[in-house]
């Protein structure tokens, strides 16, 4: 395998050549550095922290194990980016904001520790919207990534550079967190999968909290079969590859009146399930008055960063009165530093308003006898480079604990890549994953 096959390689690929002896561990983690060192800066900007060695070092020791015939895993030598907001010990844990970048992780996340058993090699952290706290990728400690289609172009986020390192082929696989899309907004905005499992499905833990009723870890690949292969390894489950009918229902309130270019390509990458198209013109109020990020922010970072001496400060009302964040953060942290808390009576009925509207859902399912739901992940385009992104869809899956994904549904006259999202039900991963590999079989976006 050469480099130039690296670039878009999948994970079977590079499994398969590994396997088949035709390059190695080292060779792999020497063309990810390539890649990044001759793209990112200036053009993609999407690393944060790089750790050549020690990738190299992994690398070497995933050798040694093929060479014994001891590999642990399909990930077993495969390059991989972890988002600046999950813990790599060793490595700072800065998301996105120059108040942060002391703070060195003493511990593994799990989904770190897993990545690790399955011989993932870690080569670096990807650069975020600052504390996850946004879809555009604004941070003080990196400035804006830029999108991989189009210059000028919002990336999307929060999960911004692990989007853009797979989009660019600098990794096959990297992590993110979704809290209200941060997963999938970035996978719409740069043609990739990305996947926000049930909610629980995966653990928080050494991550940098925005929700911890929100928050989830979740993959961005290229193609449905590193999906299931990903998705599969973090949760340790298996999804099934065929079963009961996909029945797809068409939201007709997600899409905005003047968007032609989105509408008709969500609608036309879900034609070949028959969709019936259905309104439920409350949604996306009800999933808005059900968002618990504001009554969660503020108390999470606080306990988070108790332990975190490193840190420049160690509240939110302290980041808000500092003035360091990236402009774009402003009126965000300010509003959630006065938030009030986990404590009020308000934050017990939007706990409830979660319930009810994810009964909501099943009602609706049952009653137009469908398992899953479609809808553009974002109704607008990604807008210009600093500007402010509206007209997302993918809080509807955060605010329920339903699983959601962004899958590829065509490029916009002006290149730039148009994502559907299907919603399911809680734990029918595998209603997504079926779903996005038949709209795959349709749909491949070319550079």
């Amino acid at each position: 395998m050469q480099y130039a096959d690296y670039l878009t390689a999948s994970l079977s690929d590079l499994n398969q050549a590994l396997q088949r002896g035709e390059v190695t561990a080292r060779q792999l983690a020497d063309y990810a550095l390539q890649r990044i060192g001759e793209a990112d800066q200036p053009r993609y900007n999407a690393i944060t922290w790089l750790f050549a060695d020690e990738a190299r070092a992994a690398a070497e020791q995933s050798d040694k194990r093929r060479q014994r015939g001891e590999a642990w895993g399909p990930l077993d030598g495969v390059p991989v980016l972890i988002k600046d907001n999950i813990e790599v010990r060793g490595w700072p844990t800065s998301a996105g904001s120059v108040m942060l970048r002391g703070v060195i992780a003493d511990n593994d996340a799990p989904l770190v520790t897993t990545l690790r058993h399955q011989g993932a090699i870690l080569i670096g952290k990807t650069a975020m919207h600052e504390l996850a706290a946004g879809i555009t990728g604004a941070s003080s400690l990196s400035g804006f990534t830029h999108n991989f289609w189009q210059q000028g172009r919002s990336p999307g986020g929060s999960s911004s550079g692990s989007a853009v390192a797979v989009a660019a082929g600098y990794v096959p696989l990297a992590i993110g967190s979704d809290t209200a899309g941060s997963v999938r907004i970035p996978a719409a905005f740069n043609g990739l999968l990305g996947l926000r499992m049930t909610r629980g499905a995966l653990s928080t833990a050494g991550i940098v909290p925005l929700s911890p009723s929100q928050d989830i870890p979740g993959p961005l690949v290229r193609s449905t079969a590193d999906l299931r292969i990903a998705s599969e390894i973090l949760s340790g489950k298996t999804f099934a590859i065929e079963g009961e009918a996909l029945r797809v229902g068409i939201w007709q309130e997600g899409f905005a009146a003047d968007e032609d270019e989105i509408n008709q390509a969500v609608q036309a990458a879900v034609a070949g399930f028959a969709p019936a198209a259905l309104s439920w013109p409350e949604l996306e109020t009800l999933a808005a008055d059900a968002n618990i990020i504001g009554y969660e922010f503020a108390e999470a970072l606080a306990e988070y960063l108790a332990d975190k001496p490193q840190a420049q400060f160690h509240s939110l009302p302290e980041i808000a009165a500092s003035g360091l964040y990236h402009p774009q953060l402003e009126t965000v942290f300010k509003t959630r530093a006065v938030h009030p808390g986990t404590a009020s009576e308000a934050y017990a009925q939007v706990q409830q308003r979660q319930r009810d509207l994810y009964q909501q859902l099943v009602a609706m399912f049952d009653q137009h006898n469908i398992n899953l739901l479609a809808y553009p992940v974002v109704r607008s385009p990604p807008v210009k480079q600093g500007e402010m992104q509206e007209g997302s869809n993918a809080l509807v899956s955060a605010v329920t604990g339903a699983p959601a994904i962004s899958i590829p549904a065509g490029l916009s006259d002006d290149g730039v890549p148009i994502g559907v999202e299907l919603l399911a039900l809680r734990g029918r991963e595998d209603l997504l994953l079926r779903a996005a590999e038949a709209i795959e079989l349709r749909i491949s976006l070319n550079k």
